[in-house]
């Protein structure tokens, strides 16, 4: 496992002006232009990356800076005032900056308010923290399982009110299939009273976490 320095990684995307992707991250930090061919040494690299970035988002979150980890737009900026709407736009890397009611939402991204203060679990930093997992890079379930690291960063929204659905706050694929024939059973419109859009709901639900959650 490489060892890299939140300090040198802070300053470096301190110094971008716009999102950066992973590979340019790992390029400055590893200092060589292509990444290797082998598949557990890319994810070792990867992985301590990862490590080193979770590690930064809580420090840079103490000094009031935001770090968005999407591996195609990664980006450390200041968070805004509390006067300030901070809802993020992933695309362009900013916060929308709009005056805002104490809440921390300006009138149109105000329905996103109730999200600020509420604890999300997030896999990937249960999974980046914990060094034993470096060894996933000889993992024949690597592939589904770097599948489900960028679903995650793209469908964040969705996969967490996915969650919120199945009424699960630490996830895994066992818990999931568990509630899902709980739920199954509640909402099947075959049985008793159930519903056939909130079956639908469901299913769609359980589809997004079954990509995300492999283990």
């Amino acid at each position: 496992m490489h060892h890299f320095r939140t300090n040198t990684i802070f300053d470096f995307l301190a110094s971008q002006s716009k999102p950066v992707m992973e590979i340019e991250l790992l390029r400055f930090i590893t200092g060589r232009r292509r990444m290797p061919q082998n598949r557990e040494r890319l994810f070792a690299l990867h992985f301590s990356l990862y490590h080193a970035l979770y590690r930064l988002k809580l420090e840079a979150g103490r000094s009031g800076y935001y770090l968005n980890l999407d591996p195609l737009r990664i980006r450390l900026i200041q968070l805004p005032g509390p006067g300030s709407c901070h809802y993020y736009f992933a695309d362009s890397g900013s916060f929308c900056g709009m005056a805002a009611n104490g809440g921390g939402r300006c009138p149109f991204h105000v329905e996103d308010a109730d999200s600020l203060g509420k604890p999300s679990f997030d896999p990937l930093y249960e999974f980046y923290t914990n060094e034993e997992n470096r060894t996933f890079g000889k993992s024949d379930i690597l592939d589904k399982l770097m599948k489900g690291a960028v679903i995650y960063a793209l469908k964040k929204g969705e996969i967490q009110k996915a969650l919120d659905f199945f009424g699960l706050s630490r996830p895994n694929l066992k818990t999931i299939k568990k509630r899902y024939w709980e739920l199954a059973k509640l909402h099947h419109p075959d049985l008793h009273e159930g519903d056939d859009a909130m079956m639908k709901e469901l299913n769609y639900s359980y589809r997004i976490l079954l990509e995300v959650f492999v283990i």
